[in-house]
């Protein structure tokens, strides 16, 4: 697909030179343009290194550090499943409410039976303030669980991979979620797994208004909490960002077994002990309600009451519905860096601006991660740093970047990047970590502990008649 819309690079070379021929006047011009410098040129590759049968991590060394002090390392971990039993797909740790570095992400992600080759840190997500827990910013889905509502991106929600069968499929995502009584009324399912009233990273609804950057809010709320949330719910006054008029409703909480039984109900918010599995069983989960999803809550779920809760994941791109199973995972972002083996239009974005060594020139130092597919079919993790330093790319240079013919990209989607930018290696027993430690002031510099990661582990995937 790729070989087809790209024209040979000896080709551009006879063009340009016949260009020149054409152009030139009898007695040749002192000052000739030399040719524009391509990704050849500026990047060496390394060898192939076997990580595990049918993986491999390979290793780009920016060889002209243009205007850096220090060129990049560019590196793809790339799984070949038609050579060996491999998945792709996506983890947390001990607990979805829980940001960990990606190595104890990976241990968590039963190592005695996944063994897991390689992985780098997933979707966009939050830190939650004072308590440190960890939100997603877009649709977040392990195993089937949806943990996140998408973005709303104007009604067709924000770019994410569908990680399922060892493929990831880069498209919009949009969630639709609803609470339904045995008595058939029902009402909107706002989010999963925050603080209710306020949303952090973007909007999750039409519903929700703006208070300042990415921070908005909606005071009439209800909000799932999963059973794999596993840490202190949200409490009324525990929320370090504001909401309109310092308000913070104290709200109502009903708690929900595996059938949907309304099991508890009571005013207030964060007092069902979550992490005590004696008092909180398997298949348990929490709603939280505030404002008008309060009071909706405290007249239509009474104990012994049936709640349905309905979760739509919608392919907007197609217009399809994805089923929620087992088989599918789903890490979320806003930059889908290219398409059918096109760059795509992305801003030219950056947190980390320093001026190049040229004295002039502002150079973005964002690391960065990404996800992505060849066109031989095979399934590609990257990272973009420095070699000891924090170091990459606007978010459109990195997309210009991986446009490069000899990477042979055909899809590709910008993941969490800067700090939580980490690359992990484990074979023959010894895990590594092939990316920097760049979080926290210098020079005491860590690695960052993350929301979720996508890994490449042992295993395959078995047909399912129909």
């Amino acid at each position: 697909m790729t070989a087809a819309r790209r024209r040979p690079w000896p080709a551009v070379a006879a063009a340009f030179a016949a260009t020149l021929a054409l152009t030139s006047s009898a007695v040749a011009s002192p000052a000739t343009a030399e040719p524009p410098r391509t990704f050849a040129d500026n990047w060496a590759k390394g060898p192939a290194v076997p990580i595990a049968a049918g993986v491999t991590h390979t290793t780009w060394t920016e060889t002209t550090a243009d205007k850096r002090d220090a060129g990049r390392l560019l590196q793809i971990v790339e799984i070949d499943p038609s050579t060996a039993p491999v998945t792709l797909e996506s983890a947390f740790g001990s607990a979805d409410a829980l940001p960990e570095l990606v190595t104890d992400q990976l241990k968590a992600s039963a190592y005695t039976t996944r063994h897991p080759h390689a992985g780098v840190n997933g979707g966009l997500f939050r830190a939650e303030d004072p308590n440190g827990n960890a939100t997603h910013t877009g649709v977040a889905v392990t195993d089937g669980v949806l943990h996140s509502s998408s973005c709303w991106g104007g009604g067709e929600g924000t770019a994410g991979a569908v990680i399922q069968y060892g493929v990831p499929y880069i498209t919009k995502l949009l969630t639709t979620l609803t609470l339904t009584t045995g008595r058939g009324e029902t009402y909107t399912l706002d989010d999963i797994n925050r603080n209710p009233g306020r949303a952090r990273g973007c909007q999750r609804d039409a519903g929700d208004i703006k208070i300042t950057g990415s921070l908005f809010s909606d005071l009439d709320e209800i909000v799932l909490f999963t059973e794999d949330y596993a840490a202190q719910l949200p409490k009324p006054g525990s929320d370090s960002y504001k909401l309109p008029a310092g308000e913070d409703d104290t709200g109502y909480e009903v708690v929900i077994d595996a059938a949907g039984a309304v099991v508890d109900s009571h005013e207030g918010r964060g007092l069902v002990p979550v992490t005590d599995p004696e008092k909180f069983p398997a298949g348990h989960r929490v709603l939280q309600g505030i404002g008008k999803g309060a009071e909706w809550m405290r007249t239509h779920l009474a104990l012994d009451d049936r709640v349905t809760v309905n979760q739509k994941l919608t392919d907007t791109t197609l217009g399809r519905d994805i089923r929620l199973d087992s088989s599918v995972d789903v890490v979320g972002s806003f930059h889908h860096l290219l398409s059918n083996g096109r760059k795509n239009s992305v801003p030219h974005s950056c947190n980390g601006e320093v001026l190049g060594n040229d004295g002039k020139t502002m150079i973005c130092t964002d690391s960065r991660t990404a996800i992505g597919t060849t066109t031989a079919g095979r399934s590609v993790l990257i990272t973009l740093t420095g070699k000891s330093i924090e170091d990459g790319d606007y978010v459109d240079g990195f997309a210009t970047l991986l446009d490069a013919e000899p990477l042979g990209l055909v899809d590709a989607l910008n993941l969490d990047g800067g700090g939580s930018t980490t690359l992990v290696t484990h074979t023959a027993g010894t895990t590594t970590t092939h990316t920097p430690a760049t979080d926290g002031p210098a020079p005491n510099h860590v690695y960052r502990k993350v929301a979720d990661t996508v890994f490449t582990g042992h295993g395959g995937y078995g047909l399912t008649a129909r």
